[in-house]
């Protein structure tokens, strides 16, 4: 335990550093666009929030966020099947439709400047076989102590939507999703039980993710 919330760890940071920088201007233009493309209603306005298990944007790493938008746009990132059937990542794949890479990653530079919500209160119980359950499975190998610094390609996990990050996982393990670096991950989380996703969940989504962003 003594690695637990103390600790400054998780998948993305490093690929920040070689990653992309927006001009000052585009800032404003990408939020334009975050917008009139109606991101916001399942995203908030400036990616801070989350609605049911759709993913906190703000301050995750540009160059995993500009890779997934991209994958999702191609077709590459397929997720399971929503309320209505279709693949719940249809309805981002719909938005992005016509976006260039310049537009998508004046997006994903905006999103990673800003700062990210206060993490979610949650049982301690259930964080605390979650942050063994992480180390047992050795995510630690590639997203860092805590979520917060992991290797270059992979994404910050600490804060993120506790339901997102446990269906995520589970989506994984099952190879509904594929794309990119979630090939290495079956090897780590195929024995992981659907409890056991959702207490590792609880526990990276209480660990504050402003951290990463001095």
């Amino acid at each position: 335990m003594s690695l637990r919330l103390g600790g400054t760890v998780v998948l993305v940071v490093a690929v920040v550093g070689g990653g992309f920088h927006a001009a000052p201007g585009n800032a404003a233009s990408a939020q334009h666009v975050f917008a009139e493309r109606g991101c916001a209603g399942c995203h908030g306005a400036d990616g801070r929030q989350s609605a049911d298990a759709t993913p906190v944007l703000a301050g995750q790493n540009a160059g995993y966020l500009l890779r997934q938008m991209q994958d999702v746009a191609g077709g590459r990132r397929v997720a399971g099947p929503g309320a209505d059937g279709q693949p719940r990542t249809k309805a981002m794949k719909d938005v992005m439709a016509g976006m260039g890479d310049e537009e998508l990653r004046a997006m994903a530079d905006w999103l990673a400047t800003v700062p990210p919500p206060t993490a979610a209160r949650g049982d301690a119980a259930d964080a605390g076989e979650g942050a063994d359950l992480f180390e047992e499975f050795g995510c630690m190998g590639c997203h860092g102590v805590d979520g917060l610094k992991p290797l270059s390609g992979y994404p910050i996990l600490a804060g993120q939507n506790r339901q997102y990050l446990a269906l995520q996982t589970k989506e994984i393990r099952d190879t509904v999703r594929t794309n990119g670096r979630s090939r290495v991950m079956v090897e780590f989380v195929h024995k992981v039980s659907d409890t056991q996703a959702d207490r590792i969940a609880a526990y990276l989504s209480q660990i504050s993710r402003s951290a990463t962003n001095p």
